[in-house]
């Protein structure tokens, strides 16, 4: 039976990271490994980043402007059918699914009762990503985060690199709310040697007596999305986040650009990856892309309460058109 690892976390804490450094050790192992990126939004960014990096890949299946374990679940389904469909040789041995952050896995246990999948396919344990760098008292506090925890068989804590008193807080408070759960330290997506597999995992149902709180939910968030036409101003783009529109809150940013003044790289692109988390703005050069195309520039803003025109005309203005040549405008509706 096909394995089926489920990738979860709050946005940005560092899942795609995380995943693409399972599926380099996957790929190394010489097994053939397939992915399922869920991403909230219209188009998706961490496609970008996983084909860039791992075009080794069995299978790769981007499954966007919803999410996984509701509006998406026929998807999902027909998506790992027909990858069970493939002959011997060609079907994946194993699915790395990556839910975005706003998703609730416990919605995903019962895919292997789906009848076009029974028998075919394993859940073999869940992967929980958080961040040292976001509020310790969101545990307490924010239910779906409490969920993707309990869930967890293996929990990694983030970008302790940053902030290795703040991961010790993290560590601590969520062996005291969840003891059985296994848990690690990783820097930059990648856990010690010594760490437990996470494909050897197993997948546990919720405690008894968690209390429901309050927090961003995923009926409440909404995403909008730009496409940029010219290069980007970098300390234009590293202000707007730092200072963002008043309106709502802002969860997660993420996009691809071409930066204004950057020369092309060595390895032949021009285009940068960058993504908001925890209030931090981190950018990191994306290879081109299979046949050498460059990757459109991109924002996609996600968030509660935003107001999108003020946030469409802020990305906007970031732009440097070269001479002779207009921007776009965005007309208030």
């Amino acid at each position: 039976m096909i394995e089926v690892l489920i990738v979860t976390g709050p946005l940005g804490a560092g899942k795609t990271t995380a995943m693409n450094r399972l599926l380099q050790r996957e790929i190394a192992g010489r097994r053939r490994v397939a992915v399922l990126i869920n991403e909230f939004g219209s188009v998706s960014v961490d496609e970008k980043l996983v084909n860039a990096e791992r075009p080794e890949l069995a299978g790769l299946e981007n499954l966007i402007n919803g999410c996984v374990c509701c509006s998406l679940r026929d998807d999902v389904v027909a998506a790992l059918a027909t990858w069970c469909d493939q002959p011997e040789g060609q079907r994946p041995e194993r699915v790395v699914m990556e839910t975005t952050g706003l998703a609730d896995p416990t919605d995903l246990l019962d895919l292997e009762l789906d009848p076009s999948l029974r028998g075919r396919l394993r859940l073999v344990g869940c992967l929980t990503v958080v961040s040292c760098l976001g509020p310790v008292d969101h545990l307490k506090h924010r239910d779906l985060l409490r969920r993707q925890v309990a869930l967890a068989s293996l929990v990694y804590i983030s970008k302790t690199d940053l902030d290795p008193s703040l991961a010790f807080a993290w560590e601590s408070e969520i062996r005291r709310a969840f003891p059985r759960t296994a848990l690690v330290q990783t820097r930059l997506g990648e856990a010690p040697t010594e760490a437990p597999d996470p494909w050897q995992g197993d997948l546990r149902p919720l405690p008894e007596g968690w209390v429901k709180t309050e927090g961003p939910s995923f009926a409440e968030a909404r995403s909008l999305t730009l496409h940029w036409d010219h290069p980007i101003d970098p300390a234009a783009l590293e202000k707007l986040f730092q200072c963002p529109p008043k309106d709502g809150e802002l969860l997660r940013a993420k996009g691809v650009c071409a930066f204004d003044g950057w020369p092309v790289r060595n390895d032949g692109s021009d285009r940068w990856a960058f993504q908001v988390a925890d209030g931090r703005l981190e950018v990191s050069p994306l290879p081109p892309l299979q046949k050498g195309l460059p990757a459109d520039s991109v924002a996609v803003v996600i968030g509660t309460d935003l107001d999108a025109s003020a946030w469409k005309r802020a990305l906007r203005e970031l732009e440097r058109a070269p001479l002779g040549t207009r921007k776009k405008a965005v007309i208030r509706p």
